[in-house]
């Protein structure tokens, strides 16, 4: 594999240090010798991987995804040796935002590691916003979220499983709940403008759902004076049940156990479907029981 050849070792070490000079100190070689094996490096492969017009050192277009293939390579071997050690417990890391793991891996775990008992799962939850991150860094081998494809890195492939409404929650003895619920049962569209003088709860303009929900809120010329942001899906339920105004959430929240209290709209608008994707790195491998593991979350949500 390309990855064990001596002069891509001396790329990684350049690009991880940004400096001819550090790189050649930590690779025992000197300066002179380092700079011809990168200079070797680029006619073989036709491009500079380098900017030497920027100090530090900063990689070329060319350069970011030489050095992406490498790490990929990297992890490759490793994934490799853990699939052919059967001594060894193949690991499986899952990027999952915690408030969707609570819902999601509780139901489908018990029966995945009964069918896969020499694999060990590592649920890495985390801000929805960091697992395309997490990704592209080769730490997990997939993610689940909800995602604004068109806003992914390039090199992230994105499967939507479902498309997911977004529903306006209400407290149940809140004063616009029945009236709310008067206009549904007379099939009459709900007057959002009612809102604007209660407390809008949000989720953060980090998390996809809070993002995605400014925007709709912006072009349907709402305002709200009084609002209170939360990154956390769980808080921003027991806010509302507890009569800290009104807010959104993806119907998947409809598993939560604070839903008691509260009353769930649709608004029937197209726009606020969000889709649920399963997010993979594209020529990345993906073990069978990745692939076995996807597929049972395919299944749960279809």
């Amino acid at each position: 594999m390309i990855y064990k050849n001596t002069t891509p070792e001396y790329f990684l070490m350049v690009a991880r240090e940004r400096n001819i000079t550090r790189a050649a100190e930590k690779l025992f070689i000197t300066q002179p010798s380092l700079s011809q094996h990168i200079a070797k490096l680029e006619r073989s492969l036709g491009c500079q991987l380098f900017d030497r017009s920027k100090i530090p050192l900063e990689l070329t277009s060319a350069g970011k995804i030489y050095y992406h293939y490498l790490e990929s390579c990297h992890y490759l071997d490793e994934k490799l040796k853990a699939e052919l050690n059967n001594e060894k417990l193949q690991q499986l890391n899952i990027g999952i935002g915690t408030w969707r793991g609570s819902l999601l891996m509780p139901a489908i775990l018990p029966g995945f590691l009964k069918d896969h008992p020499a694999v060990k799962v590592n649920l890495l939850e985390f801000p929805v916003s960091e697992l395309p991150v997490l990704l592209e860094d080769n730490r997990i081998d997939f993610a689940v979220m909800n995602a604004m494809i068109s806003q992914l890195p390039q090199e992230i492939i994105a499967e939507t499983i479902k498309e997911e409404r977004v529903l306006l929650i209400l407290a149940k003895d809140h004063p616009l709940c029945r009236v709310f619920l008067q206009e549904q049962e007379k099939g009459e569209p709900l007057d959002l403008h009612l809102l604007e003088q209660e407390s809008f709860v949000n989720l953060g303009q980090q998390q996809t759902v809070g993002k995605f929900i400014n925007n709709y809120l912006m072009k349907q010329k709402l305002s709200f004076s009084r609002k209170l942001t939360t990154t956390n899906n769980a808080t921003l339920l027991r806010l509302i049940a507890n009569g800290l105004g009104f807010g959104f959430m993806i119907e998947a929240g409809l598993q939560d156990p604070a839903t008691e209290r509260l009353e769930f709209f649709d608004l029937k608008a197209p726009e606020l479907m969000l889709p649920l994707t399963l997010l993979t790195k594209e020529n990345v491998y993906l073990s069978p029981a990745a692939r076995d593991l996807l597929q049972a979350i395919r299944e749960y949500y279809q």
